[in-house]
C-alpha cells in the first residue's frame, strides 16, 4: 500500500485525517497537525508520526488543515490510530462547536458535579460515569467557546 503523503502549496507535509463516530464520518481531510486528548495527556500528531494506537478521553480535538484553517471538535471517549500518515480518530461522540447547545452542556456539567459531590440524591451513583459525564460536558463547553 502506498504511503498517503501530500505536499501543500505552502510546502508543508500533511496526512489523511478521519474522525468517525457511530453517526458516521465527521471529518475526512488532509491535515497539517492535530492536538489530541490522550488518556495519558495531550499530544500532537504531525506528518510522519510513529505508528500508534492509544485511548482518548473526552476533551477538545484541535485540527490544523492543509490550508492552515483551525478547527475544534468536542469528542467523547475513543481511540486514535496512526499508521503511515493516515490518522483515524474513532470516538463514541463528536460535535462541532456550532452544534453544541451551551445551556444543555452547562446543565449536564452541573448535574455531573452534583453527582460527584454526593448531591444527586442516589448514594449509589457510579462515580466513574459521573466523571466521564463531567469531562464530556466540560469538553462541549470548551469547544463551544471557540465559535
Amino acid at each position: 500500500m502506498a504511503e498517503s503523503t501530500t505536499t501543500t502549496s505552502t510546502g508543508g507535509r500533511t496526512f489523511k485525517l478521519e474522525v468517525v463516530s457511530p453517526e458516521g464520518v465527521l471529518i475526512d481531510l488532509e491535515a497539517k497537525s492535530i492536538a489530541v486528548p490522550g488518556a495519558d495527556g495531550r499530544f500532537g500528531v504531525m506528518y510522519n508520526h510513529a505508528p500508534l494506537v492509544t485511548p482518548l478521553v473526552p476533551e477538545v480535538l484541535e485540527i490544523v488543515t492543509a490550508d492552515g484553517t483551525r478547527h475544534r471538535l468536542s469528542i467523547g471517549e475513543g481511540f486514535i490510530q496512526v499508521v503511515k500518515n493516515h490518522v483515524r480518530v474513532l470516538v463514541d461522540s463528536a460535535e462541532r462547536p456550532e452544534e453544541i447547545d451551551v445551556d444543555r452542556a452547562s446543565a449536564a456539567e452541573k448535574r455531573a458535579r452534583d453527582r460527584m459531590g454526593g448531591r444527586g440524591g442516589d448514594e449509589k451513583i457510579d462515580s466513574a460515569r459521573a466523571e466521564v459525564a463531567l469531562r464530556r460536558a466540560i469538553a462541549r463547553l470548551k469547544a463551544a467557546k471557540s465559535i
